[in-house]
């Protein structure tokens, strides 16, 4: 929303190199949650220090805030792409991290293509896109 700076995810698609999917279902589940975790790391979570005393301004979850339900997008289609491994235990390897990765490039990337401005820091705030909206206008 060029008008207030804000970024709403609709639709995000992961696909994994998972090894073998030894419990498929678990797998989704795990990738699912590290996607809403890269989207509250790439939208709105962001420590504030208190440059004076070093410490947190803001921490408890009302002011960190991460995301919600409401945050999540209602399509997050899961892709499993099994090419056994070698190592690991049946062929199958970690998933843990990976889904972390793939979100500030894929956020800052749409942003981009959506609204012309290029997003260099996370979060992407309302502040931070329409000032960036204001130099690219």
């Amino acid at each position: 929303d060029t008008g207030t700076g804000t970024v709403t995810v609709t639709k995000v698609v992961a696909a994994h190199d998972v090894g073998r999917a030894i419990n498929p279902f678990a797998l989704e589940q795990q990738i699912e949650g590290g996607v809403v975790m890269a989207l509250g790391a790439v939208l709105n979570e962001q420590l504030l220090v208190d440059s004076a005393t070093g410490l947190p301004i803001n921490a408890n979850m009302l002011d960190y805030r991460p995301p919600s339900i409401q945050d999540v997008p209602e399509d997050i289609e899961v892709v499993l792409i099994e090419r056994p491994k070698a190592y690991g235990v049946f062929g199958a390897h970690g998933i843990g991290e990976p889904p972390m990765a793939p979100g500030a490039p894929a956020v800052a990337a749409a942003v981009y293509n959506a609204v012309g401005a290029w997003m260099e820091s996370m979060p992407i705030t309302r502040e931070k896109l329409l000032a960036e909206l204001k130099k690219v206008r």
